[in-house]
């Protein structure tokens, strides 16, 4: 692809250097927020403009009302009324999802509205028909309507060149503009094998200073797990998809947003609010990505596209900017290479089988083995390859990639921000954590990993996260954690880590304590002295009601040799009968 270079100075908007979008062009204007779209939206044409997610769709509405936002709820009746309403009152703008734009194609049709001649059609944040192509096949169904217009561009600070062979048939060309000044924005760098820790330690750090936190994480789940873990319920908001919300509502989070509502004090993102959206405060914001591979694979974050969308959603600026990231150098990851091979050996058999003659019943059957075949999600409809979804594997293995080795991430960062980077390794980690809430673990299994990890953690009591996770592994395994203090790794062993014999055995030890206790043993040595000889029935009376009046929980058999907790003593028969005679005090 052809490509060429356009200069833009501080403070310049993009319709300073570049007046129109040019058809078939992929514009890479390198800096977020600069207007392309605004200058689309304001543009003496008809557009057609493809946003990734409906918030960034309800943020443009509000600034531009003469745009028709679609998205889901909106019909296919509502587009024709708008275009017969609207066609003779100056230049259309409509802003649709992927997922809803057969309804724009269909009210077009049915108003004899030439899309493909007399539209421009816009994608923009266009990374994302490779990026989310792997979970949302639904994101390229615009693109055979797409390559059909006259008129079209993509558009993205941080976009990714397709393999589509469309593109160089129709002699696009990447028009990417090159800032005059230093636009790397700052970004520090956090590697660790314990992100929830870090992250609290964070949280700490711009607690109370006026400036929201705002992290960005994609996983519903490790965020809920985050906001239990750290008890920030009534200071948090979480904004995410629509599922995603009915999710945390379901385990009783109301607080999940799938629209841009009013910021909290700690604000958590998925992917869904990573690019296009403008988050518009009246202070910069704490940004915060938090990339943890023990809870979520998924949660990698691309530092060149991804990282650099989610820092330029801050109109009025970033305070500061983090990411906490894990690593897992066994991560199975492929070579461009590997993919390329793999996917054309299924492909020549998918096309095996969709060439095979049948009929009757013998077409369900083919029908059906298709529909098994994990490679029909890499064709389109047509039996034509689906391109960005061959795009979306190899860049899903780019970015796993990094995260097998700290220094590649860093490598990565260092080409899209100024970097400082920092290395926290501790000695227990999110796979520890992990591991107490592994539901495979047998009983015993658990015990045992929850003993080994009180011990790590006894060991370093200086940590700053040690009254943390002693709390935390506490709330989770209380019993366990119990019979640790009370009795230690070596007696907790020696029990084979049975929870009814160590139970046994810290019921006797605690009898033991109150038996010693100076209040019991004041008793004792009030009414017993050295030197007292007394009928061994006396003796186990004694006892007995010694453990009755101080409620001491002693479940074994009561006699009158526990005399010998306070006593040295022996033996004494006289006339047959069983006395006890008391020597020197113990206690």
């Amino acid at each position: 692809m052809k490509i060429e270079y356009i200069t833009i100075d501080a403070g310049q908007r993009f319709d300073a250097v570049m007046p129109e979008i040019p058809t078939n062009s992929i514009i890479n204007k390198t800096v977020t927020g600069c207007g392309a779209t605004y200058a689309e939206i304001n543009a003496p044409r008809h557009s057609v403009i493809i946003e990734p997610n409906v918030p960034v769709i309800e943020g443009k509405m509000k600034k531009h009302p003469q745009i028709l936002g679609v998205f889901e709820g909106v019909t296919t009746e509502d587009i024709i009324d708008f275009l017969n309403t609207n066609y003779n009152d100056g230049y259309l703008k409509i802003m649709t999802t992927p997922e809803s734009f057969p309804k724009v194609r269909s009210a077009m049709v049915q108003t004899h509205t030439d899309m493909h001649g007399e539209w421009f059609m816009l994608f923009d944040e266009c990374e994302r028909t490779i990026q989310d192509a792997g979970y949302r096949g639904s994101i390229t169904l615009p693109m055979d309507d797409f390559f059909r217009c006259k008129q079209k561009a993509m558009v993205s600070a941080t976009p990714i060149i397709p393999s589509d062979p469309r593109f160089e048939q129709q002699g696009f060309t990447m028009k990417i503009l090159r800032p005059t000044y230093d636009h790397k924005p700052k970004m520090l760098l956090i590697h660790t094998n314990n992100t929830v820790g870090w992250v609290r330690t964070l949280m700490g750090q711009v607690k109370g200073k006026g400036h929201p936190l705002c992290i960005f994480l994609n996983s519903t789940d490790t965020i809920h797990r985050m906001i239990c873990t750290y008890k920030i319920e009534k200071r948090c908001k979480v904004f995410c998809s629509y599922e995603s919300v009915k999710k945390l509502r379901k385990r009783d989070f109301s607080r999940a947003y799938s629209s841009l509502e009013e910021l909290d004090e700690i604000n958590f993102f998925t992917s869904r609010f990573f690019s296009a959206v403008d988050i518009e405060l009246p202070t910069t914001a704490c940004v915060l990505i938090v990339t943890d591979l023990s809870f979520a694979a998924h949660t990698v974050i691309d530092p060149t596209t991804e990282a650099v969308q989610i820092v330029g959603r801050f109109r009025n600026g970033v305070e500061d900017a983090a990411h906490i990231f894990s690593t897992n150098k066994e991560m199975p990851c492929k070579s461009r290479e590997e993919i390329a091979t793999r996917l054309e050996e299924c492909e020549a058999v998918y096309k095996q089988v969709l060439q095979i003659e049948a009929s009757g019943a013998g077409c369900d059957t083919r029908a059906q083995a298709l529909e098994g075949m994990d490679y029909k999600r890499f064709m389109n409809a047509d039996g034509t390859r689906n391109w960005f979804m061959w795009d979306n594997a190899y860049d899903d293995e780019r970015i796993k990639q990094y995260y097998t080795d700290a220094e590649l991430v860093r490598e990565e960062y260092a080409k899209a921000f100024h970097t400082d980077c920092a290395e926290h390794i501790y000695p227990l980690s999110d796979c520890d954590r992990l591991q107490r809430i592994n539901p495979r673990l047998k009983m015993k299994d658990l015990f045992r990993e929850i003993v080994r990890q009180l011990e790590i953690l006894e060991q370093n009591r200086t940590w700053n996260e040690y009254y943390f996770l002693r709390e935390e592994i506490q709330s989770q395994v209380p019993m366990m954690v119990d019979a640790y203090y009370a009795l230690g790794a070596a007696e907790i062993e020696r029990h084979n880590y049975n929870m009814n014999a160590i139970g046994k055995q810290i019921q006797e030890n605690e009898s033991q304590q109150l038996l010693t206790s100076e209040k019991v043993c004041g008793e004792v040595y009030d009414r017993l002295k050295t030197g007292d000889k007394l009928p061994v029935c006396a003796v186990n009376r004694f006892m007995n009601d010694l453990i009755m009046r101080f409620g001491i929980p002693y479940r074994k058999k009561v006699t009158a040799k526990m005399i010998g907790i306070y006593f040295e003593y022996r033996d004494v028969r006289t006339n047959k009968q069983r006395f006890i005679e008391l020597g020197k005090r113990i206690i």
